[in-house]
């Protein structure tokens, strides 16, 4: 049976967004330099420096990916360069589980947070599963963990 990965609404809501937020602020300062008499140099000047943070905001971007649990290993697929990687299931050699918490300057929790999975492969690299950006996170867990055991006990 093959799994595949499914982002959740939010963050493609999220992603839109940062498009929607770009292409307005990245217009805006074209049509500045087109028509210096129109806009000030200190709003194009933040246009600018808004343009700079949505971009800076969007290089996560190139870190997302698909994933596609088949019976002999994961497929990862780059979502903006459409690379793919294979990862046979006993190259990974455990899968780690930890929290994270929103906090405030002064330490205090602002939520309970959520769990991730972090996949450990024998060659060092480590491959970071989140339900922040997939719906269906606790399935993919499921199929991992059950797909190594049935390596390791073959």
């Amino acid at each position: 049976m093959i799994i595949e990965s499914k982002f959740r609404k939010l963050f493609c809501i999220r992603m839109a967004i940062r498009l929607f937020l770009f292409l307005l602020i990245f217009s805006f300062c074209l049509n500045g330099l087109r028509n210096p008499d129109e806009t000030t140099k200190q709003s194009l000047t933040l246009a600018f420096i808004a343009l700079s943070f949505i971009i800076y905001l969007s290089i996560d971007l190139f870190k997302d990916f698909t994933l596609k649990i088949m019976e002999n290993g994961i497929e990862k697929n780059s979502l903006i360069f459409r690379t793919k990687q294979f990862i046979a299931f006993d190259s990974i050699s455990s899968v780690d589980r930890q929290k994270t918490r929103l906090r405030s300057t002064r330490g205090i929790n602002i939520s309970d947070g959520y769990h991730y999975s972090i996949l450990q492969l024998k060659n060092g690299k480590t491959l970071i599963i989140s339900p922040d950006n997939f719906e269906n996170y606790t399935e993919i867990i499921d199929a991992i963990k059950s797909r190594i055991e049935l390596m390791h006990v073959a």
